[in-house]
């Protein structure tokens, strides 16, 4: 019989939960419900509130908007100084073609006076309106044109240039797209090849009239055409008018394929290469009379 009894360490005492929370815990856990009550209640005041929840959604937009720009405002201020770069290395060269282009444009000012006159005798004789219904703001873009993914991009115009949503977004080649979004300083592009946008177009060769809607891919489609078989690959598209957004005549594009029963528009527009665009506004029935009634008391 051993003499020596060995004793076992007492193991570590377990917590146990107490049955009597203490104020602090239990003013903690009103505070969460209290807030998320009064988070649910604001949620839904801003959704249903209309007026409420739109200011608050435009100063979202612009507080993104702002955020945007302080990220890229770098990359774009490397990407002008590259390009600046360049163009002072082939200087010489550009001189020396803006030179030869310049006489060109003289030559063709010298033609062109002769047709100016003759157009203005030609409206006089049949009494057409000399106001263009339209004028146009050139704005600069903010952002990427197009990387392939998106299907937007920003202009340094807004509410205080007197832009508004929807207006039609064009370019010298043709037609960029439509006013998706308006800021106080800033304003929102959606691209004719995004999902959302829809045109109103026909077809110059064979008169159909369609709808050309983007699918997120470099082609927009034709879709809701009258005749599909009398549409011809290569013929060039133009805006139809219909719709009210875009003046009827504005260039868009070409067919370009007609496989898989889809055709396919390929834009004049070359998104990647943009950096300027213009935003058509409409001028009011008063200016138009007032502009027709100068032209006529000349």
């Amino acid at each position: 019989m051993s003499l020596f009894v060995r004793h076992k360490k007492p193991g570590p005492l377990k917590p146990t939960a107490n049955p009597y929370p203490s104020r602090i815990h239990q003013w903690k856990q009103k505070l969460g419900l209290v807030t998320f009550l009064l988070l649910l209640i604001s949620g839904g005041a801003l959704r249903f509130y209309k007026p409420f929840y739109e200011v608050f959604q435009q100063s979202l937009f612009e507080g993104a908007v702002w955020v945007q720009g302080i990220f890229t405002r770098p990359f774009q201020e490397a990407h002008g100084l590259f390009k600046e770069s360049h163009t002072f290395m082939h200087l010489k060269e550009e001189y020396a073609r803006l030179v030869a282009e310049n006489e060109a444009l003289k030559w063709q000012l010298q033609t062109l006076e002769p047709l100016v006159h003759e157009n203005a005798i030609l409206k006089q004789n049949l009494n057409m309106p000399s106001g263009e219904k339209y004028h146009h703001l050139t704005a600069r873009i903010l952002s990427t044109p197009y990387d392939g993914l998106h299907h937007f991009f920003l202009i340094d115009a807004g509410l205080k240039q007197g832009l508004e949503k929807d207006q039609a977004i064009v370019a010298p080649e043709g037609i960029v797209g439509r006013l998706e979004k308006v800021g106080t300083t800033v304003a929102r592009v959606l691209l004719l090849t995004d999902v959302n946008s829809k045109i109103p177009v026909m077809t110059t060769s064979s008169e159909q009239k369609a709808i050309l809607a983007g699918d997120g891919s470099f082609l927009p489609t034709l879709v809701y055409v009258g005749d599909v078989l009398k549409i011809q690959k290569g013929e060039k598209v133009v805006t139809s008018g219909l719709g009210g957004i875009f003046p009827p005549g504005l260039p868009v594009g070409i067919v370009d394929d007609m496989a898989n029963g889809k055709i396919r528009v390929r834009p004049f527009v070359p998104f990647s290469t943009l950096e300027w665009v213009h935003v058509l506004k409409p001028q009011s029935e008063e200016m138009l009379q007032e502009i027709q009634t100068a032209l006529e008391g000349e």
